[in-house]
C-alpha cells in the first residue's frame, strides 16, 4: 500500500494567527494544533470579541467559523474589512449554503473550508494564508517607501479621510502636443496633479481607491476638472485624455451624466497598451458607442505594453503615442533609435499617426525629423501648465 506523502512544511514562525469559533472544545483544539506548528495564536468565542481584537492587533491570518451566535463568520468578514484590507480569513462550516460562499467571495475571503477539516490541510491553508498576510504588509512598506510617506493602506477610515481631503486638491494640467513640421498646435494632453504629498503619482491614488471602491468617483472628479477646463481650449486643438478601459462600461465617458461626453468631438481617448486583456475587450465592446458620440482614440504607452498588437487589433485607433522612456537619448544610442525608427515605420504602415512622448532635447526631435516622424510632444515643446500655454516651436 502506497504512504501518502507528508505535505510541505510552513514558515510559521512568529506568524500571528486569530482563531474564532464559539465552541470552547474546537478552539482549544485548533489553537493547540496551531501553536504546534509555530504559530502564535489569539483566541475569541465569538465575533464581537474578535472584532476587538484586530483593532487593538494586527495578525497575518484569521481563522473563523461561520456559525455562530449574534454575529455570523460572514459578518464579521464584512465589519473588519470597514477596519482592515488586507488580512487574510479562512471561513469554516460544517453546512455550506450558496448565500455564506457568495458573501465570503464578494468580501474576499481567502479560502471556504468544510468541517470537518483534516489537521495537515487546515495547517496548511493557514501557512499560506499567514505568508500571503505578511505579503501583504511588505508590499504596503515597499509602496510606503516609494511614496516617502507612510501610507495607510491597512486601515479603512483613514485612507478615507485621506482620500477625501486628496479628491478636492486634485488639478489638471496641460501639455502640448505639437507638428514638428509645420510648427503648428496639435492639441494638449490632460495631466492629473494632486497636492497631496501621498498621492503625488497617479498610480499610487488610483491603487488607493480602488482599495476601497473609490475609482469611479475619482475618474468622475478626474473629468469633471478636464470638462471645466476645456472651456478655455484653443480652437481647433484637441484634448487627449487618459481612461480607464472600463469607464466606457460605467456611463463615465457616454451617457445623461458624463462630463466629456458635450465635448467629445475635441477629446481623443488614451488607452494604455499595458491594460489587460480582459480591460481591452471590455473598451472594444463600446467603440462604436464612443466613436458615435465624437470620441478619437488613442493607444499610449505603445511599445513598452504587453498588449500593443492585440490593443491594435482591438481598439483601431486614431492615434499611437510612443512611450517616453523609448524616446530617453534615442540620438545618442543606436539601438534606442533603430526601435523608434522601426515604431514609427510600422505605424506609417498602417496609416496611424504616430505621437513621440517625451521629447526632451533638440537632438532627440532633429532624429524624429530625419525618419519623418512629425507629431510630438515633450518639454522641449512646453512643460505642462495649468493653463493651455502657446508651445515653444
Amino acid at each position: 500500500m502506497a504512504t501518502a506523502s507528508a505535505p510541505r512544511p510552513v514558515n510559521s514562525t512568529g506568524r500571528r494567527v486569530l482563531v474564532i469559533d464559539d465552541e470552547p472544545a474546537v478552539l482549544r483544539v485548533l489553537g493547540l494544533l496551531l501553536e504546534r506548528h509555530g504559530f502564535s495564536v489569539a483566541s475569541a468565542d465569538n465575533a464581537r470579541d474578535a472584532l476587538k481584537l484586530v483593532e487593538k492587533d494586527k495578525f497575518h491570518a484569521i481563522l473563523t467559523d461561520i456559525i455562530m451566535p449574534e454575529l455570523s463568520g460572514v459578518d464579521f468578514l464584512r465589519e473588519l474589512r470597514r477596519h482592515d484590507l488586507d488580512v487574510p480569513v479562512i471561513l469554516m462550516t460544517a453546512g455550506p449554503t450558496l448565500d455564506s460562499a457568495i458573501e465570503a467571495i464578494e468580501y474576499g475571503a481567502q479560502q471556504y473550508l468544510l468541517k470537518p477539516v483534516e489537521p495537515d490541510a487546515l495547517v496548511q491553508a493557514v501557512g499560506r494564508a499567514a505568508a500571503l498576510g505578511e505579503l501583504a504588509r511588505y508590499k504596503r512598506d515597499a509602496l510606503a517607501k516609494a511614496s516617502k510617506e507612510a501610507l495607510p493602506y491597512g486601515d479603512r477610515k483613514t485612507l478615507e479621510a485621506v482620500l477625501n481631503q486628496a479628491f478636492g486638491t486634485i488639478h489638471v494640467v496641460f501639455q502640448p502636443v505639437v507638428s514638428m513640421k509645420e510648427k503648428t498646435l496639435l492639441g494638449y494632453e490632460a495631466l492629473m496633479r494632486c497636492d497631496e504629498a501621498l498621492f503625488a503619482n497617479y498610480a499610487t491614488l488610483l491603487h488607493a481607491a480602488d482599495r476601497i471602491g473609490w475609482r469611479t468617483a475619482l475618474e468622475r472628479t478626474i473629468y469633471q476638472r478636464i470638462a471645466a477646463a476645456s472651456t478655455e481650449l484653443p480652437d481647433g486643438a484637441v484634448l487627449f485624455v487618459n481612461v480607464h478601459p472600463h469607464d466606457a462600461q460605467e456611463g463615465l465617458l457616454v451617457g445623461a451624466e458624463s462630463p466629456l461626453e458635450p465635448i467629445a468631438r475635441n477629446v481623443v481617448l488614451e488607452v494604455s497598451e499595458h491594460a489587460t486583456v480582459e480591460q481591452l475587450d471590455a473598451m472594444a465592446g463600446q467603440i462604436d458607442r464612443l466613436r458615435g458620440a465624437g470620441f478619437r482614440i488613442a493607444v499610449d504607452d505603445v511599445g513598452t505594453g504587453p498588449a500593443g498588437l492585440l490593443a491594435f487589433a482591438r481598439m483601431t485607433p486614431d492615434f499611437v503615442k510612443l512611450d517616453r522612456t523609448l524616446m530617453m537619448g534615442c540620438d545618442q544610442d543606436a539601438a534606442r533609435l533603430r526601435m523608434v525608427r522601426g515604431m514609427f515605420a510600422l505605424t506609417r504602415e498602417i496609416g496611424v499617426p504616430m505621437i513621440a512622448e517625451g521629447v526632451e532635447t533638440a537632438g532627440e526631435r532633429d532624429a524624429l525629423l530625419a525618419m519623418g516622424a512629425d507629431l510630438a510632444q515633450g518639454n522641449l515643446f512646453g512643460k505642462p501648465g495649468a493653463t493651455f500655454g502657446a508651445p515653444a516651436l
